[in-house]
């Protein structure tokens, strides 16, 4: 069996990391500004990370959500004391694209609605409704494209009031910055803006920070700079995670990197991090 040709691959092998160097099969040593997608934000075989994930594997590799878990506890209290969010619940899964999948999800889930307002340039994964509110049309199937989003142009605060005024929108998803679409920034009058007029038709608010969370702009999440505290969001760190508040109970999750998503009945966020457990998230999330 053969890998599938997912992108063009640089002929280079690399076989060893460590801090913010890696190596190739040759011995050539390079300086990593890449981080695997940005996910090995703490360097490649840091001492603790490896002290920590050697002793948990040696003792329990894995288990269900079914039984109590105490590392998960404390990683959403630790998480919850330094991102600022300690009254959200988390929700830790595998990818970027599952915490938004699964933030969408939920957003349907509280009022009923399905359609979705995204942005120019958006990138939110390639999984089911990730892709679809991502605004690439080379990377959105046939079967992904169901007409459940409108794509506006980002901070334009009149056309997001125009569409939002209609009544009928499920969700906003937003980057707390636009990587893939070429380091672009919301001001902090549309993210006011935003997050009022969303609130004002009870349409779910979420942030994308899967590559601007944990730490990477100079605040935990980068809608922070906005001045707009944000009841749901998405991040990723140097594993990935996912969270939710205030909603229905149970279901999967589990891995080494992580996402999460942290919400409140009106707002999600989605992020990545670097961690080993995860929690119970709400009724009817999905995890792969």
């Amino acid at each position: 069996m053969n890998l599938f040709d997912v992108y063009p691959l640089f002929d280079i092998n690399i076989v060893k990391g460590k801090g913010c160097h890696v190596w190739d099969d040759k011995g050539t040593e390079y300086l990593d500004l890449y981080g695997g997608h940005a996910v090995i934000s703490i360097g490649h075989a840091h001492p603790h990370y490896v002290e920590m994930i050697s002793k948990q594997v040696a003792t329990l590799g894995f288990y269900s959500n079914s039984v109590i878990n105490k590392l998960q506890q404390q990683v959403a209290e630790r998480l919850g004391k330094v991102c600022g969010y300690d009254d959200y619940s988390l929700f830790l899964i595998n990818s970027g694209a599952e915490a938004n999948e699964n933030a969408l999800k939920l957003a349907s889930f509280y009022n009923g609605r399905t359609r979705v307002v995204s942005f120019s340039k958006a990138f939110h994964g390639r999984t089911s409704l990730a892709v679809e509110v991502t605004n690439n049309p080379k990377i959105i199937a046939p079967i992904n494209d169901c007409g459940h989003v409108t794509y506006l142009p980002l901070n334009d605060i009149e056309s997001m009031k125009s569409e939002l005024a209609k009544g009928d929108v499920c969700a906003v998803i937003i980057e707390g910055i636009q990587g893939v679409g070429g380091i672009q920034l919301p001001t902090d009058e549309f993210m006011q803006a935003l997050r009022e007029t969303c609130t004002k038709h009870n349409t779910i608010l979420i942030l994308d920070e899967i590559q601007s969370g944990y730490g990477r702009s100079g605040k935990f999440f980068a809608h922070q700079h906005n001045g707009v505290r944000q009841p749901s969001r998405v991040a990723k760190n140097g594993i990935q995670h996912k969270a939710t508040q205030n909603s229905p109970a149970n279901q999967h999750g589990n891995s080494f990197v992580y996402c999460t998503v942290l919400t409140t009945r009106r707002f999600f966020w989605c992020t990545q991090s670097a961690a080993s457990s995860t929690k119970p998230p709400a009724a009817g999330a999905h995890q792969e």
